[in-house]
Formats: structure tokens, sequence, C-alpha cells
């Protein structure tokens, strides 16, 4: 079995990235890419240069170690697509790792073992690290999905050559329904609504593309692999997209994992997406409504920039 190429993706969060560095240590991978992103401002510089050293510490076993430091900032949208990109020159196959993404030692083997088994069938796309609803009882060892996440994951340069982060086709994709042939009713509005604000949005490649490869994934008919247990602790509390740890953070992984039961069919696993929708996706839309009627209100009663100022000085 071949062993994947590793890419780390860094920038300026030294606490958390020493974390995915620990486990990496374990982990030995041969073969590693470390990305950092340019900094934005002299803090930035002075964090970015801590993590270069702790990439210097802590990777001192036998490997090909491959940098790209980055002069400029490119942001958390086109940082990660550079440093796939970059990783793909070389590689047929990567499993990536974002710097506050901690992998169970049992991840690295479930990427290697599932990008080898798959690396020729197009069917599949992306093989998710990150089980966010653990706690539902699977009948095999990992399942294939419409719900993959990119909380440590792994693809082919295949699907990475198909990957179009500006959604040029959405519009004729949104138009002819095709969401609703894949998804139930709810579940394809909900995605609908997601992808049309994000394809509206000319900022967002700014800060999002997992997103984007999401539609990809989609639009070319694939499917993603989720393991039957979580392998993937996250721990990026504070970043662009969190101030504060959420249910998704901090999950525990299982280090004894092991594939024994396949999947029999390969398709998406119609009762546990409807089970994923329900108790991930549906549980951040209900979070997101409830903060944004809060706001609201806050607003009416003229409070909104008292609270924010208070909450951040």
């Amino acid at each position: 079995m071949k062993e994947s190429g590793v890419l780390l993706i860094t920038f300026n969060r030294p606490e958390t990235t020493i974390e995915v560095l620990k486990a990496l240590q374990i982990a030995k991978p041969k073969v590693l890419y470390v990305f950092s992103d340019g900094p934005r401002s002299k803090e930035d510089n002075i964090l970015r240069d801590k993590v270069q050293s702790l990439v210097d510490e802590y990777v001192i076993w036998e490997c090909k170690l491959y940098k790209q430091i980055m002069d400029k900032n490119l942001g958390c949208g086109p940082g990660p697509i550079f440093a796939m990109n970059w990783a793909f020159e070389h590689e047929d196959r990567i499993i990536i790792l974002e710097d506050d993404c901690v992998p169970s030692p049992a991840f690295f083997p479930y990427c290697n073992y599932l990008l080898e088994k798959y690396l020729n069938d197009e069917r599949i796309w992306m093989i998710s690290g990150d089980n966010a609803c653990p706690e539902y009882a699977l009948s095999s060892d990992y399942i294939f999905t419409n719900y993959p996440h990119s909380w440590g994951w792994a693809t082919w340069k295949r699907c990475f050559e198909k990957f179009d982060p500006q959604m040029i086709n959405w519009p004729e994709y949104r138009n002819k329904k095709m969401l609703y042939s894949i998804l139930p009713p709810k579940e394809a509005h909900f995605f609908e609504k997601k992808y049309d604000s994000i394809f509206k949005d000319k900022n967002s490649l700014n800060h999002i593309w997992d997103f984007q490869f999401g539609f990809s994934i989609r639009a070319n008919g694939g499917l993603g692999i989720m393991p039957r247990v979580n392998l993937i602790k996250n721990i990026g509390y504070m970043g662009t997209h969190s101030n504060k740890k959420g249910f998704c953070h901090d999950r525990a992984v299982d280090d004894n994992y092991q594939i024994v039961t396949e999947p029999l069919f390969i398709v998406a696993d119609y009762l546990h997406d409807r089970y994923h929708f329900k108790h991930h996706w549906g549980k951040m839309n209900r979070i997101t409504s409830i903060k944004m009627l809060i706001k609201i209100i806050l607003k009416k009663l003229g409070l909104y920039d008292f609270i924010y100022r208070l909450l951040h000085s």
C-alpha cells in the first residue's frame, strides 16, 4: 500500500499547530508539505515565525520536507487552494490537515488504504477523517455519503483538477434543480440557499473554499467517505469562522480504529445522511438563526454596538 504525502496548511496559530505537529511526529509521514500563508501585520509575522520554528523543532523524523512560505497573504480561501495546487504538482493523492485539526494515529492508515483502493474510481471524491455524528451506529467501518467534511481529509489530483472555486456552472445547476436529484427537498433547499449566497458574494473566495469544493463534488456526481468513528479533533475555536468553542470542536477520537467491515454498496447511506443533516447541518442552522434573532432584537433595543464593544474589548 502506497503511503500518501501529507499537506499541513499553517498560518499564525502556534498554539494549535504544535498539537498537529505532535500528532505528525507519531505518524511520521515519509513526505510532508508545509504551507504557510503570508502575514497581514507585524503580529502575524511574529506568530508565523513561531509556527515555522515549531515545524523545524518537531519534524525530526526521516522524511522529505517541503515548505512553501508566502510573502503576501492570500487568505483562508485562496491560501488552501494554492497549497493544494502546489502539493498536487508532485502527488497524485494527498492527505490534508489544517493547523487546528489534530488527527488520531488511525487517521493515516485509514486514508492511505482508501486512497489506494479508490484511486481510479471516479465516483469517489473525498475521504473525511471527521465524523460529526459518531453516535449513529453504522454497519460497516466506513460509509459513502453526500455529507463529507474537510476537517482532516484526503483526495486525489483527478478530483482537484475538476475543482472550480468560482462555481461558474452554479446558475445552470440551480435552475435545473439538480440538487433535488441528490438530496431530499428540505436539504436541497438548504444547500441551494447556501450555494446561491456564496455565488452572489464576490468576496466569498477570500474566506472559504470548502463549500465550493462540496459543490464540485455534487456537480460531478461524486461521493465522500466517512469513517464509523471520529478521527479528527478540531481545536480551532478562535479564527476567521469561529470565536468560541462550539459543538463541533474537541470531539473525542478513536486511536484504535481499523477497517475490517467494508460497505456492501457504493451509494450514499440514505439513513445516515438524513440523521447527519438533522443533527449537524440542521443544528448549525438553528444556532445561526438564534444568533440572528438575538442580533435583531439587540439592534432594535439599541444595545448591539455596546455589547459588541464590551465583548471584543
